[in-house]
C-alpha cells in the first residue's frame, strides 16, 4: 500500500479544474488570496484556489511545536524560500542578464508568507489615503471586518488591551513620553482570547489555518464550493483578444503544462508576483502601465541597549506615525546579542530575561515613480523567478531615511539607552512590496479601477497590494486583508447582478 501525504485528503488534482472550471480562479493562497476566495464561496460562487508552493505547515510557524526549534525554522524557510533581485536602473542590464546575486526573499507555499509573518497590524493612517480612490472613512469597514478575521489583539487607533504574553512597558513608555514621543503596545495579528467553553485560542493568524477551518473548504470531487491545488504554478495568461479566458499553469508535480479555464481569473500572488504574471501574459503591451510604481517600505534597523535588563522576556512597544512623520518604530525585546533575521518571523517571542537590548525597527513610507518596475529578465528556468524589480531612491526617499535614522538617536536619548548599531536596507529588504497593478478613478493614469478590475481586460480582478497607488508606513498585512474582503464583496456583487442562482444565495 502506497501512502499518501495529509494535503491528499483535502487538495484537488488539477486535472480536475480542466475537467470542469471553476466560476473563480484565484491565483496565490497567502492573506489576499484566501480572504477573498472564502468571501465569494461563503456568497455560492465555485472557486478553486492554485498555489506555486507546496503545503508544508498548516498554521503559523510561531503557532507549531517548530517556533522553539531554532536550528530547524530557517531549514523548514529553506524548503519554501526563494532569492530574487532587487536593484536600480544603473544594474538594470546586468539584472536583466542575469548577472547579479539576489539580495531579496520571497516564499512559494500554501498560506505563503502568512506561514512566516511577524504579527504586527497598525491600520494605515487616514492621510495615508490621499492619493487613493477612496478615503479612510470609506475603508473603515473592511479594516474592522479583517481585524475580527484574523482575531487581532492589542492596540490599534490607541484602544484595545495588552496582551498577557507582552510584559508591562508602562516605564519605557513614560521616557518616551517625557521626551515627547507617543508609544503603545502594537496591534498585533494574534488570537489572545482566553480559553473558555471549548473555544482554543488560535495564535497567530495564517491564511492556511484560515483555508482549513472554512465550512466551504474540500475537495472538488467532494462537492465542495471552495478547493486549493498545490505545486501549480501561473505561468501565462489565457486571452482572447482583450478577455481573459484562465490561465496556463505549470504542473510542478508532473512537469506538464495545463490550461484551466474560468468566468474569473483573480490575481492574489502578491504585488510582485500579481505583476509578474500580467508582464508574462504582455498585459503591457495593452495598457504601458503595467508593471510601473512598484515600491516598498523604507527600512532601518538599529539595536538600543539600555542602562540595565528590565527583567521581561517580551517587550514591544509601537510608535505611529503622524501625517507630518511619514515612518513608525517597532521595538522589540529583550536580548542579550540579537540582529534581525528574515527568517526567524517570531524572534520577538524568543527573548531574554536579562537581556539589556532592544530590536528597532523603523518603517517608512515610499512613493514609488513610473519608473520603479518589474522587468521581465528572460533567463531559462523556473518562469516565476525569472524577473527582477528596479527601484530607484527619490529625493524624498533619501531624506525620510535621513530623518528615520536621525529618529533612531532621538527615540535612543529619550530611554538613555546606547544606540550599538543602525543599518539603512536596501529597497525591498522590507518584504511590504505594493504596486504595478495601480487602481485610480482615471483610466489614463491606471491600470485597474478602484475595485481592482482591469480597465482594458475584461475578466480579471486584483485583490492584493498590486493595486495600490502608494502605502503608509503601516506593516502591510492588515491593509491587504482589508483590500481582498473588499474587492471580493464587489465582484461577487457584480456577478450576482447577471447570474440569478447567486443573487438567490445573498451574493
Amino acid at each position: 500500500m502506497t501512502m499518501q501525504p495529509l494535503s491528499s485528503i483535502f487538495e484537488t488534482p488539477v486535472d480536475a479544474l480542466v475537467e470542469i472550471a471553476p466560476q473563480c480562479l484565484v491565483i496565490g493562497s497567502g492573506t489576499s488570496g484566501v480572504t477573498a476566495a472564502i468571501e465569494l464561496a461563503q456568497r455560492g460562487l465555485r472557486v478553486a484556489v492554485i498555489e506555486a508552493g507546496p503545503f508544508v505547515l498548516s498554521e503559523h510557524i510561531g503557532s507549531t511545536p517548530f517556533a522553539d526549534q531554532h536550528e530547524m525554522v530557517p531549514r523548514i524557510h529553506d524548503l519554501v524560500r526563494r532569492r530574487t533581485v532587487w536593484t536600480d536602473s544603473a544594474h538594470e542590464a546586468d539584472a536583466k542578464a542575469g548577472q547579479l546575486a539576489p539580495n531579496n526573499n520571497a516564499w512559494e507555499a500554501v498560506g505563503g508568507r502568512t506561514l512566516f509573518w511577524g504579527g504586527c497590524t497598525p491600520r494605515f493612517i487616514d492621510s495615508d489615503f490621499h492619493d487613493w480612490p477612496y478615503d479612510a472613512d470609506h475603508f473603515r469597514p473592511w479594516y474592522e471586518r479583517a481585524e475580527q478575521l484574523i482575531s487581532a489583539s492589542g492596540y490599534n487607533d490607541g484602544t484595545g488591551e495588552v496582551p498577557h504574553f507582552i510584559a508591562e512597558t508602562g516605564p519605557l513608555v513614560s521616557r518616551l513620553a517625557e521626551a515627547g514621543i507617543t508609544a503603545t503596545c502594537p496591534p498585533l495579528g494574534i488570537d489572545t482570547r482566553a480559553v473558555r467553553d471549548g473555544r482554543m485560542s488560535r495564535g497567530f493568524d495564517s491564511s492556511v489555518s484560515r483555508l482549513l477551518r472554512c465550512p466551504a473548504f474540500g475537495r472538488r470531487a467532494d462537492g465542495a464550493k471552495l478547493t486549493l491545488t498545490a505545486e501549480c504554478a501561473a505561468v501565462d495568461l489565457l486571452l482572447d483578444g482583450a478577455t481573459v479566458r484562465g490561465v496556463r499553469v505549470l504542473d510542478r508535480r508532473s512537469g506538464r503544462h495545463l490550461d484551466l479555464h474560468a468566468d474569473e481569473v483573480i490575481l492574489a500572488g502578491g504585488a510582485v508576483q500579481s505583476t509578474r504574471l500580467a508582464l508574462a501574459a504582455g498585459l503591457d503591451r495593452i495598457d504601458p502601465l503595467v508593471g510601473r510604481y512598484v515600491g516598498d517600505h523604507l527600512f532601518v534597523q538599529a539595536a538600543l541597549k539600555l542602562p540595565a535588563p528590565l527583567h521581561h522576556k517580551a517587550v514591544y512597544l509601537f510608535i505611529p506615525p503622524l501625517p507630518d512623520r511619514p515612518y513608525h518604530v517597532q521595538m522589540q525585546g529583550m536580548f542579550s546579542n540579537k540582529w534581525y533575521n528574515p527568517l526567524d518571523a517570531t524572534m520577538w517571542l524568543d527573548g531574554e530575561a536579562h537581556g539589556d537590548t532592544l530590536l528597532y525597527y523603523c518603517f517608512g513610507a515610499s512613493r514609488a515613480t513610473d519608473e520603479a518596475r518589474v522587468v521581465l529578465t528572460g533567463q531559462p528556468g523556473d518562469p516565476l523567478r525569472g524577473y527582477a524589480v528596479i527601484n530607484d531612491r527619490t529625493p524624498e526617499d533619501l531624506a525620510t531615511l535621513e530623518a528615520m535614522e536621525d529618529f533612531v538617536q532621538h527615540v535612543g536619548g529619550a530611554l538613555g539607552a546606547q544606540v550599538a548599531r543602525v543599518e539603512r536596507h536596501h529597497a525591498g529588504a522590507a518584504l511590504h512590496e505594493f504596486g504595478g497593478l495601480r487602481m485610480g478613478t482615471d483610466p489614463s493614469s491606471s491600470v485597474t479601477d478602484p475595485d481592482g478590475r482591469f480597465r482594458r481586460v475584461a475578466n480579471l480582478v486584483c485583490v492584493d497590494s498590486a493595486i495600490w497607488p502608494s502605502q503608509g508606513s503601516a506593516n502591510s498585512y492588515l491593509t491587504i486583508t482589508a483590500t481582498a474582503l473588499r474587492n471580493a464583496e464587489k465582484l461577487a456583487a457584480r456577478l450576482s447582478a447577471t447570474t440569478p442562482e447567486l443573487a438567490s444565495q445573498g451574493a
